[in-house]
């Protein structure tokens, strides 16, 4: 199955599971669930005994379902992505020719940034910069989630005055003029305007994918993949009710909740006065509404949440745990989720490497 194949399947997937687990749920509070997908006795059978032990296997199963491992070989058109490639790293593409997409998401690394908010053309930031590794497993885009597509995603940092500070027609008529890119978007069939500088880009990122990470492995049948440390966290992960937000192929990345459920002051010290989606749309219904972030790689990807003040992944574990959980993990469990998310950290994109081996020689 191929990646794009693979993608449509999977949010397809995801969706119909969030769609059940709402309608069992009424999206109830994560202190009502405990934790755990709830088994409700059928309307009609009410006085038929269940069995415990059934009801526990199959939420457990249901649990394990809900996350799947990242596809070993993404299937893109590589001439397409390439030309991507070299877009997202140009820096002619911004306002004042210095910021590029990688300025803010450094593929040498983690597909993000190690500072606390990313800056642009003007030296001015507001959010901390999410990996772009990944990216076209989610279907929710921006720390407030008000993109649904990798394309209409673009937009975005384009036109942030903050970020790139510029336009399509601009872009447009820099690649058009460009002594590189006419050549190379001719070779792949393709006119110069902004929906094919979009697709190119769309088709490099999907090619971004870190495939092959010890807790893949793991889902895959390798049991020796996690050591027992490892094995306690993913259950931790699953039980404690961490699996409700952060599940599907990214484990994370496809819904949007408050940040602080259990109150404002859940979140963590010194945080910022960012109102989430509201501050784009001002509906006092979307105050604190964050998208769930990604978890594959997060050991790399410090600092955490959308303000990054959070530099230690232990401290973000315990953070999440207040706000959204009601609850304050102990310390074995807190160690135990961290040694878990460590396994999601999984090889570095391979079309990286084969390009940039390529424009070498």
């Amino acid at each position: 199955m191929d990646i794009k194949t693979w993608l449509v399947f999977v949010s397809i997937a995801v969706a119909l599971s969030i769609g059940g687990y709402a309608l069992s749920t009424h999206w109830a509070s994560p202190s009502t669930l405990n934790g755990k997908i709830q088994a409700y006795p059928d309307s009609h059978n009410t006085g038929k005994a269940y069995d415990a032990m059934s009801k526990q296997n199959a939420a457990s199963k249901t649990l394990r379902q809900l996350v799947s491992p990242i596809p070993t070989q993404p299937n893109i058109d590589k001439e397409k992505a390439k030309i991507g490639w070299l877009l997202f790293k140009d820096p002619n593409l911004s306002s004042s020719g210095g910021v590029s997409c990688e300025s803010c998401h450094d593929l040498r690394s983690n597909g993000a940034e190690t500072t606390e908010v990313s800056v642009g053309v003007n030296g001015q930031g507001s959010r901390n910069s999410l990996t772009v590794f990944n990216v076209g497993f989610n279907y929710r885009f921006f720390w407030d989630g008000r993109a649904n597509s990798l394309a209409d995603q673009l937009d975005g940092p384009v036109h942030n005055v903050l970020e790139m500070d510029t336009n399509w027609s601009e872009i447009t008529r820099y690649v058009r003029s460009s002594k590189r890119y006419p050549n190379m978007f001719g070779h792949v069939d393709l006119d110069i305007n902004e929906r094919n500088i979009k697709a190119v880009l769309v088709e490099f990122m999907l090619g971004l994918t870190t495939p092959s990470s010890p807790f893949d492995q793991y889902l895959l049948g390798n049991q020796s993949a996690l050591n027992e440390r490892q094995k306690r966290g993913w259950e931790s992960f699953q039980h404690e009710g961490c699996i409700n937000c952060h599940r599907g192929v990214n484990i994370g990345g496809g819904m949007v909740m408050r940040f602080g459920y259990f109150g404002e002051n859940k979140i963590g010290e010194n945080r910022t006065n960012d109102t989430g989606k509201h501050s784009s749309t001002q509906n006092t219904k979307d105050m604190y509404l964050f998208r769930v972030a990604s978890l594959r790689n997060v050991a790399e990807t410090a600092p955490y949440f959308h303000d990054g003040k959070t530099h230690s992944l232990r401290e973000a574990i315990q953070i999440m745990a207040e706000s959204q959980l009601g609850k304050t993990f102990d310390q074995q469990t807190t160690d135990d989720i961290y040694a878990f998310l460590t396994t999601l950290s999984g090889k570095r994109p391979s079309i990286l490497e084969e390009f940039s081996n390529d424009s070498n020689r």
